[in-house]
């Protein structure tokens, strides 16, 4: 990812989509404060983190290659495909990294809890993981069915399957359960868990990839 495509996508990114995860992150601020319960304040920080942040970064991704307003004109540069999907997903996490070490130091300064989630890097994998996979989702599904609905749908859609299903998950698909780091920090599975979402946002990332070259299609 050149600082040139970065620049490009930041120039073109629109502002209703910065604004989204800030309002997110303000919304549980709030919440946060008005709870004084430590153990809700810590589901709080918890629901954040490990949920909504790749959500919203999943649902951020789904418009990020197809909804440039300059498209055609992006297509005809000879930008590679690769690196319109780095500098893409690359600022899609940079926004929601921001938002996650801001919600971290903000719990550190109500000293919330987050030891309970493992060490420091336990509790970054617990929203950076799931952030790529569901990112790396949504511009794969929105690619494949050429409309940017379809990826959010199917963020939505897994997301959410996989919080109402969370026992059979555990039990019968850990490997691609994206939670299992936020429910279970010290599951024994974890390392291969984490080893297999990785796998996951590259194989997607590298389908967004093949599919990118068919530009007429989005044109």
């Amino acid at each position: 990812m050149n600082g040139a495509s970065l620049k490009y996508s930041w120039l073109t990114y629109r502002r209703d989509q910065l604004w989204f995860p800030l309002a997110f992150f303000a919304l549980f601020v709030v919440i946060t404060l008005i709870m004084p319960n430590p153990a809700i304040r810590f589901t709080l920080a918890r629901a954040y983190l490990g949920f909504i942040v790749p959500l919203i970064g999943g649902i951020m991704a789904s418009y990020a290659v197809l909804d440039d307003p300059a498209i055609e004109l992006r297509f005809s540069t000879p930008v590679r495909a690769e690196q319109i999907l780095l500098a893409r997903v690359g600022l899609i996490v940079i926004v929601q990294a921001v938002c996650a070490l801001a919600f971290q130091l903000f719990a550190l300064a109500l000293k919330i809890d987050l030891s309970r989630l493992g060490n420091v890097v336990d509790v970054q994998w617990i929203w950076l993981l799931p952030t790529l996979v569901l990112a790396a989702l949504g511009i794969a599904g929105s690619l494949a069915g050429a409309q940017t609905v379809v990826g959010a749908f199917l963020v939505g859609t897994v997301w959410l399957v996989e919080l109402m299903m969370k026992s059979w998950f555990e039990l019968n698909a850990k490997y691609a359960f994206l939670f299992l780091g936020v429910f279970t920090p010290g599951h024994p599975d974890l390392v291969l868990s984490r080893s297999a979402l990785a796998a996951a946002a590259v194989a997607l990332l590298c389908l967004s990839w093949v599919l990118l070259h068919r530009q007429e299609r989005y044109i």
